[in-house]
């Protein structure tokens, strides 16, 4: 699409997340929205346009309203950047937000340290989540998870299953010392121990304001200062005991798809003598974060090694062994793992073929082809073996973690621990409360709605008066955010005011006010299957068994979906008749699930209170239920996370 139009997007409701619908702003290849995320905070996101379709149009089953704005190319670039500059200024002040929350859990683990608690507590943990029961050790260190080492075998040396040392990761250390001298790693290695010992146990202290305006710059907390030196202590010892991957933590996959070509072979052995150039140049960064990459690095380098001796690609595995799929997702897309072992081999061989096009190293190429693989030999195994699905990291590269001794900083005294953990625990608790008063979600004056056209407004009232504002010639001439609007867009829209807020309001105040020069409906996942059938089939036909759940042919109940029997989405005359029959259903189930709890646990009772409740509308002629979809074809072709809820 090119710059003269920009699309707003009202998605119809459906059950679940944004129930009462949702819009969004489309750039081009770019779908602006804001979602509620825990804990309670309206975060804005980016998707890619035709993943953004699939996560509402084809798994959450909603059409999409569509409103075409016609607009400069200034003003184009104009409210693109704005929305891009709020992503990222969010992205760091949450980032700061997990920062204070590892500061907070590392004084609280030095503090147990110092009083000789041996209870479990809450500790560090590389994705920022609870881990309990750290094993303190007399020798001053502690066991501790650290991210990317979960990689390599226990103390460096390889044992049952382990790839042997490696040969690459000899070559590597051997260009480092000879580029840098002999005592370059050891020198490394006493300086991120230096570090940890002289680390000073500072809680945060009061930063500046944050706005939503101006991307903020914050000063390292000690947990990031000390995961670095964690990092960078392990990455030298990693490189100086050459150490192997470890059994389990990668994929050595069988089939002719995973089987190197000649070419593809020598493409590899390129890659590698890249990706160690790389490394040697890492080594000595500067950067306090160089360990994880390196790390990383390493771990990549070793599968590119064992790739080269097989004849076959082997993989680092990216998932965490220990975090499954939710049991109800499991379960919703067991019934379609052919169908997405035939899609995922596609996206696999597309992005392999991808990455060997490359002319040299790309890591963004690779971490891509790796990824699908993943994907691809998770769900090959789910079918084979029946074991559950794992849930897809969120993280862009892999981390696995692994637990280690590892030194503490220094010994304070317990008052001292004291006074900076309740400095630190509120820091974080003020801290958090800014983000509430930015962007704390509220059902009437802070939603999907009202942040989008709050972000359009603020950005008018920034700009220059007419097109190409900002240069010297329309210096002078700012109007107001309304008359902005009514110049760039031919109208102005306050989603604060009235009812405006409610997603469905806005799109018909969008098509009365801004310049819309076409409108048009994206059918959701049933709609556009329902007009495919009664193409070829009579329409009564195609009624009596696609109404109801029993014998439809389309739909494929998502994990979250309510008991109901009857869709209503597309039939208002019966909507009521059809809703009376829904709320039995979702009663009976609500009552048996009662008796079954003790068994079954509360997701039967649950179901059948979703039921009644998203009934209820229906018998006054409103739809909400739509249905969701556990799983489309062509899904896996959805390279940021939309093939399928929470994979």
């Amino acid at each position: 699409m090119a710059a003269g139009t920009i699309d707003y997007l009202y998605v119809e409701a459906n059950e679940g997340d944004s129930s009462g619908g949702h819009v969004a702003l489309r750039f081009g290849e770019e779908t602006y929205h804001f979602q509620q995320e825990s804990p309670g905070i309206l975060r804005i996101r980016r998707h890619d346009a035709a993943a953004f379709h699939h996560i509402y149009a084809m798994l959450g089953n909603r059409t999409i309203h569509e409103s075409r704005i016609a607009v400069s190319d200034d003003t184009y670039s104009l409210l693109r950047e704005a929305f891009a500059r709020l992503l990222a200024i969010q992205d760091a002040q949450a980032d700061r937000r997990e920062a204070l929350r590892h500061d907070s859990e590392l004084f609280e683990l030095l503090l147990r340290r110092a009083t000789s608690l041996t209870r479990p507590s809450a500790t560090l943990s590389p994705e920022g989540a609870r881990v309990v029961g750290p094993q303190e050790r007399g020798d001053g260190e502690i066991q501790l998870p650290v991210s990317g080492l979960g990689y390599f075998g226990k103390e460096g040396a390889p044992s049952d299953g382990d790839l042997p040392f490696s040969p690459a990761v000899a070559a590597l250390r051997g260009r480092i010392v000879a580029t840098y001298g002999d005592s370059f790693l050891v020198e490394r290695a006493e300086r991120a121990r230096m570090a940890i010992q002289q680390l000073e146990l500072r809680a945060a202290g009061k930063q500046a304001a944050i706005s939503r305006d101006s991307y903020p710059i914050f000063s390292p907390t000690v947990a990031t200062r000390y995961d670095d030196a964690l990092h960078a202590l392990m990455a030298v010892k990693m490189l100086q005991r050459g150490a192997p991957l470890r059994s389990g933590a990668y994929w050595t996959p069988e089939g002719d798809l995973f089987k190197l070509r000649p070419r593809e072979v020598e493409a590899l052995k390129r890659s590698a003598r890249q990706l160690e150039d790389d490394l040697v140049r890492l080594a000595a960064s500067q950067r306090g974060d160089w360990g994880v990459p390196f790390l990383l690095g390493i771990a990549r380098l070793e599968a590119i090694e064992a790739s080269l001796d097989r004849g076959r690609l082997v993989l680092l595995d990216i998932f965490d062994p220990a975090v499954k799929l939710p049991a109800n997702q499991d379960a919703a897309l067991r019934p379609y793992l052919p169908m997405m072992e035939s899609d995922l081999r596609k996206v696999f061989l597309q992005k392999k073929e991808r990455f060997f096009a490359e002319k040299g190293f790309s890591e963004a190429a690779y971490a891509l082809m790796e990824r699908s693989g993943n994907l691809l030999l998770d769900v090959e195994r789910a079918k084979r073996t029946g074991t559950s699905l794992r849930a897809v990291p969120q993280k862009a590269f892999p981390s696995r973690a692994a637990t280690v001794s590892v030194p503490l900083p220094g010994h304070p005294d317990q008052a001292a621990l004291l006074r900076e953990e309740e400095a630190a625990r509120a820091a974080e608790r003020e801290y958090a409360a800014e983000l509430n008063g930015l962007y704390g979600y509220d059902l009437f004056h802070r939603n999907c709605v009202t942040e989008l056209f709050a972000v359009i407004n603020r950005t008018f009232s920034t700009a220059g008066g007419a097109e190409g504002a900002g240069s010297v010639a329309t210096a002078g001439r700012q109007g107001t955010p309304r008359e902005e609007s009514e110049k760039r867009l031919g109208g102005f829209v306050d989603a604060s005011q009235g009812l405006d807020f409610i997603p469905f309001i806005s799109a018909a105040v969008v098509e009365n006010n801004y310049k819309v020069v076409e409108s048009r409906d994206l059918p959701s996942y049933r709609a556009a299957r329902l007009a495919e059938m009664k193409a070829h089939e009579a329409t009564l036909k195609v009624f009596l068994r696609e109404s109801n759940t029993i014998t439809s042919t389309v739909y494929r109940p998502g994990p979250g979906d309510s008991t109901f029997l009857f869709f209503t989405d597309d039939n208002l005359p019966l909507r009521p008749l059809f809703g009376v029959v829904n709320l039995l259903v979702g009663l009976g189930q609500g009552l048996i699930g009662v008796v079954t709890m003790p068994v079954e646990g509360p997701d039967r009772f649950l179901s059948g209170t979703k039921g009644v409740l998203f009934s209820l509308p229906e018998l006054v002629f409103i739809n909400l239920r739509k249905g969701s979809t556990a799983y489309v074809e062509g899904s896996a072709d959805r390279g940021d996370g939309a093939a399928v809820k929470g994979r």
